[in-house]
């Protein structure tokens, strides 16, 4: 590195400075800022400090802003002095050491202490500290304290809050925590570790401090030193690391970390750059989520990752390495050096200076949060105390509802004039429990199935604008769901969801799924394969063996899961496969079952016949094609026809040929360019190229349909091919289609960590699992969504939802032996804070319990592992029967008297008998689940015996009239 760049310490917004250090030109320039033009800085040079002995370290004093110190190549530690009103006074001050060697590091600390770290050297010590606070120095002053003996020190930081502690690399072996007071050189903490290199503490919370890898190695590790003081160094887990990013830039061409600093102005944030000229910020952050006890951490593919409860919660990217594709840049116009704009910054937000070779330099913003809006309860967006926009009022069900914005929404983005008899509108009006539209609405035969489930659910954005009111409305959706009855009934739920065809299939998926278990259906070879995908049933591979294995004794092997699937369909008495040549066809039969394919031909013509009432002509002719029938669907074209609802009477002679000619192949491709249809053209493609592949790739058909052709046409190779391309896509887009191949596995909880971050649909997530949940899969996701979705219908006030689904899904997680595999859940009818929806019952348990503090700049942080209360806001009271022991939120008062809840009756207090005496109401707290006010049990029983509203003054609620 041949330059690097300071923001001074000491800066202020009248005088804005940095110091560039130019390591090639041994020189050290004080830059003052005159104006920013743009993202340019326009500076002048105030001070300048040449001719210095070659250095490879530095650091500006903490007290004097005129100090600096630089380490140079020999090892000696120089004081100089940068002072712009006294430019030619060049004081410099150096410390001799026995053996010349390089100096890696060097350090200032608040307490005028500086620390300089040396390469290793036999018989001498690596880590010196001097006291500069000693009236006069001398060239023979001897270091304070001498350290680290025989021992390369790479870096060396002190804490600001803690100026007799210092942070130390040893390189090659373990980061150190040295306490000057003690006596002990050997330090009082120690990190195991490789990665020793710019070393940077968090001023906003010393707790924190971060590492980085060696040359090649772009390696960072954040460290808590509260985990080694908590703990004996013997014990392994005091390892200190609570994040790793390996790698944390791009290391394709084989990056090494530049510069590691810390933001300053915002808590766990810190930049990073690489000699690549990539220059990233992150931002970490915490989550309260902690795994059930029963859990172990090894379950589950992303179970480690909520162990911890450090997170990265977003990163920007400011540059690009200079060989990027999208970014490419000359190698010589990269980025070499960086640093924080902190005190004095004239600029909003958080800045850094970037140093380009050319010493020219820009100020890098890091984008700010998006803003936000107040959102109440009830969606309105207020400002103030002004509603600025309300929701739409609703006409009918959600599902009605939802229908006209998503068609307006997609007409307006398709350009689409729906008609009465085929848009979505109609289809749904139609709709019975055993006529679900399995078609996706406004069909299109350049869009993928996947494209137009987005454009649905986004009702068009951002090409279509919704107006803010019925934007407002589609909030509601899942509110209004689990007041309609979205639970655990697939029936009832296809009805609430209409509006979703895809939604809807997934749940025919499990209405499947439930019908192929029913009586031990899915049993075979003593495997219990419930609940599993076209993937894993192809595959011959189980997940849980434990959960799904009914003997635990027994010995699995492809061949006994081959032999479970054969005895399956044995007992279901499928039919023989037709089709290609393959070595497991009962694998295939059951998969194609599983997609919901009649076997029959009778099932066929009564599915077709669905979806002719339902105007969906071509899908209907087509599907009997795809599925082996084509006297059926030569048949359904002539009713078609006959009814003059199609008039393509060439394809009929299509369908009957076994093989086309060439002038029947470009009349196809003709064909196929003109239709709008998907299936249309999916037929037509396959006349055209006579691969079962080609249609297999049209992802404009549904999933389903396109599993069911690949299990029916393609060989063995290519089914697996394309079966595995098809799952990691379904998973890397988080499409719900894709639960088909997965099926209520842990790849499923993938799927659905990527819905969820899409759609925001955690209801419909949950649902779904809730069948496989925590029966067959063991993943630390699912407890934390089943707990938000509970406290979600908690706010929503659906106590009744709340506790069927409770009831309903401890139905469904029941193991073959009888046993409850679910815990008690805590009851939805407790009294519960209206601040932070807590039971108001005391309780010392650390999982509910939020008593914690939040470190805050410039404040000493709690000791480790030493929760503490919070102090309570002005007027609320400290009293712990009065206030939430979670929040520590006040009690409400009694619309009556005006007292808190849960306080005595002031007219008992003094009588010792009068608590013989006592009214039993008068300790119960009663509240209108209308207009949420709430009284003394005895003060609400004397007033509603007489008046029927509510107390409160300007309420109206007609309490009395409810009970």
């Amino acid at each position: 590195m041949e330059a690097a760049i300071r923001w001074s310490p000491h800066s202020t917004r009248q005088n804005p400075r940095f110091l560039i250090i130019d390591v090639a030109g041994n020189r050290l320039r004080l830059c003052q800022i005159d104006k920013f033009e743009k993202n340019k800085v326009k500076y002048h040079q105030i001070c300048v400090r040449d001719k210095l002995p070659n250095y490879t370290a530095f650091d500006w004093s903490r007290r004097d802003e005129h100090i600096v110190a630089i380490g140079s190549a020999s090892g000696e530690a120089m004081i100089v002095q940068v002072d712009a009103d006294h430019p030619h006074i060049d004081y410099v001050h150096s410390f001799p050491i026995r053996h010349q060697r390089k100096c890696n590091s060097i350090a200032f600390s608040s307490k005028n202490f500086l620390a300089t770290g040396l390469d290793r050297v036999r018989n001498d010590v690596c880590l010196n500290i001097y006291d500069l606070n000693t009236p006069a120095l001398s060239a023979n002053s001897e270091p304070y304290k001498k350290l680290a003996n025989s021992e390369t020190i790479s870096s060396i930081k002190f804490f600001t809050g803690q100026p007799d502690t210092l942070v130390a690399g040893v390189s090659r072996q373990c980061i150190r925590i040295y306490d000057l007071r003690d006596s002990v050189a050997s330090g009082v903490a120690q990190y195991p570790t490789r990665q020793v290199h710019n070393i940077a503490i968090d001023p906003l919370d010393e707790n924190y401090f971060i590492s980085a890898g060696s040359t090649g190695d772009p390696t960072v590790t954040v460290w808590d030193q509260r985990f080694v003081k908590a703990k004996p160094p013997s014990d392994p887990a005091s390892s200190g690391a609570v994040l790793e990013f390996k790698p944390v830039v791009d290391n394709s061409q084989s990056s090494t970390i530049w510069s590691l600093r810390y933001c300053g102005t915002k808590r766990s944030t810190f930049g990073v750059l690489a000699n690549t000229g990539e220059f990233k910020v992150v931002e970490l952050a915490q989550h309260s989520h902690r795994p059930e006890p029963h859990q172990t951490s090894g379950t589950g593919p992303y179970a480690q990752s909520w162990m911890s409860p450090h997170y990265t919660k977003v990163s920007h990217h400011l540059r690009y390495p200079y060989y990027d594709e999208r970014h490419r840049q000359d190698e010589q116009a990269r980025v070499v050096a960086y640093d924080f704009m902190t005190a004095g910054n004239p600029l909003d937000g958080q800045c850094a200076l970037a140093l380009y070779p050319n010493r020219d330099i820009e100020v890098l913003k890091v984008p700010s949060p998006a803003p936000k809006i107040n959102v109440s309860a009830l969606h309105e967006v207020f400002r103030n105390r002004d509603t600025i926009a309300k929701p739409s009022p609703a006409h009918g069900v959600v599902a009605e509802d939802l229908i006209r914005l998503q068609n307006d929404a997609l007409s307006e983005k398709h350009d689409i004039s729906p008609n009465p008899k085929d848009n979505l509108i109609g289809i749904l009006d139609k709709l019975t429990i055993d006529q679900t539209p399995r078609s996706i609405p406004f069909q299109s035969a350049t869009l993928s199935s996947r494209q137009m489930h987005e454009d649905l659910l986004a009702l068009g954005y951002p090409e279509v604008k919704v107006d803010l009111s019925d934007y407002l409305k589609s909030l509601h959706s899942q509110k209004r769901r689990c007041q309609e009855g979205y639970n655990l009934d697939c029936n009832k739920n296809k009805e609430i969801i209409a509006n979703d065809p895809w939604l809807v299939n997934a749940w025919n998926l499990v209405e499947r799924m439930d019908a192929h278990a029913f009586n031990d259906g899915m049993v075979g070879g003593g495997l219990d394969l419930k609940y599993l995908g076209v993937q894993a049933i192809w595959a011959n591979k189980l997940t849980m063996y434990d959960q799904r294995l009914i003997d635990p004794d027994a010995k699995t092997s492809e061949a006994i899961f081959v032999e479970a699937v054969q005895e399956i369909c044995d007992a279901k008495e499928l039919p023989p496969f037709s089709g290609t040549q393959t070595h497991f066809p009962h694998n295939r039969q059951l998969c194609l079952s599983l997609c919901g394919w009649n076997l029959s031909k009778i099932g066929l013509r009564e599915r077709c016949s669905t979806l002719l009432d339902k105007g969906q002509y071509y899908k209907a002719i087509v599907l009997a094609v795809f599925q082996g029938y084509k006297d059926v669907a030569l048949d359904l074209l002539k009713e078609t026809i006959q009814k003059k609802k199609l008039n393509t009477i060439g394809l009929g002679a299509v369908i009957a040929c076994d093989s086309v000619n060439e002038e029947q192949r470009q009349m196809c491709s003709w064909m196929a360019d003109m239709t709008d249809d998907p299936y249309l053209k999916g037929l037509l493609t396959y006349f055209i190229s006579g691969d079962w592949a080609s249609v297999v790739d049209m992802t404009q058909l549904s999933l389903t349909d396109r599993v069911g052709i690949a299990l029916k046409y393609l060989s063995d190779e290519k089914l697996s091919e394309a079966l595995q391309l098809m799952t990691q896509e379904s998973i890397a887009y988080g499409s719900i289609d894709g639960l088909l191949l997965t099926g209520l596995t842990d790849r499923a909880m993938d799927i659905f960590e990527r819905y969820i971050a899409k759609f925001g649909d955690l209801q419909s997530a949950v649902l779904i699992l809730s069948r496989a949940c925590p029966l067959y899969i063991q993943d630390a996701r699912w407890p934390l969504w089943r707990d938000m979705y509970l406290n979600q219908m908690q706010v929503w006030r659906t106590f009744l939802e709340r506790t069927h689904y409770i009831k309903e899904h401890n139905l469904h997680c029941v193991s073959r032996e009888g046993r409850s595999i679910n815990k008690p859940s805590a009851p939805s009818l407790a009294i519960r804070c209206t601040n932070c929806q807590q039971n108001l019952a005391l309780r010392k348990d650390a999982k509910t319990n939020r008593q914690y503090l939040v470190p805050v700049a410039g404040s000493n942080p709690p000791k480790p592992h030493q929760p503490q209360r919070p102090h309570p806001p002005k007027g609320t009271t400290t009293s712990p029967a009065l206030a939430c022991p979670n929040c520590n939120a006040q009690m409400p008062r009694c619309g009556i008297c005006m007292l808190w809840l849960g306080s005595p009756d002031p007219s008992k207090i003094g009588a010792a008998q009068t608590l013989k005496e006592e009214d039993l109401e008068a300790r119960l707290m009663v509240f209108c689940m209308s207009c949420t006010h709430g009284f003394h049990g005895h003060h609400a029983r004397d007033w509603f015996a007489r008046h029927a509203m509510c107390p409160v003054p300007d309420c109206q609620c007609m309490c009395g009239l409810l009970k």
